[in-house]
């Protein structure tokens, strides 16, 4: 009898918190509110005075605003050549910067920008603000203050979606 009641205690235990939870979507092994969105962006760009920098840019969009702003997380990596490391590089100093992002419309385009919030980043990091344009649904290219590329067009500053 005795293990009855504990079976059915654990039973309503373990209902209860999926019940708590249940307003929750799993993308991944991140969990984000009903109508959020999250889309996390990885690439290596060039940099003057590294071998280059690994980004992993996250993007927590939220839905009560159409998905035009959300908050970001932004881990950046330099990068060292070295011949023994698998991929021929090895990780540097890395810098963390979080902040709020907005979509913004010009010319026909969508562009990201990102304000990073000083008390939540690193410092080192990236103080910007940072622009990315929406290139496709997989693919974020940094561009300049002015919203335009690289002036070198061999140098790629491209960013794409992890899946």
């Amino acid at each position: 009898m005795r293990k009855t009641i504990y079976m059915m205690a654990a039973a309503l235990s373990m209902f209860s918190m999926a019940a708590c939870t249940g307003n929750q979507k799993s993308n991944g092994d991140q969990k984000v509110a009903d109508g959020d969105k999250k889309e996390i962006y990885t690439g290596i760009l060039p940099a003057a005075d590294t071998d280059g920098v690994r980004y992993s840019l996250e993007l927590e969009y939220d839905d009560d605003h159409n998905y035009t702003d959300g908050d970001y997380d932004l881990l950046e990596t330099y990068l060292e050549a070295d011949s023994t490391s698998v991929g021929g590089f090895k990780d540097g100093k890395s810098f963390k910067s979080e902040g709020d992002f907005t979509v913004m419309d010009k010319d026909g385009k969508k562009y990201l920008k990102l304000v990073q919030d000083k008390d939540d980043s690193q410092e080192g990091s990236n103080v910007g603000p940072m622009y990315f344009l929406v290139e496709s649904d997989s693919t974020i290219v940094m561009v300049n203050e002015e919203l335009q590329p690289a002036a070198n067009p061999e140098m790629n500053y491209t960013l794409k979606l992890s899946k």
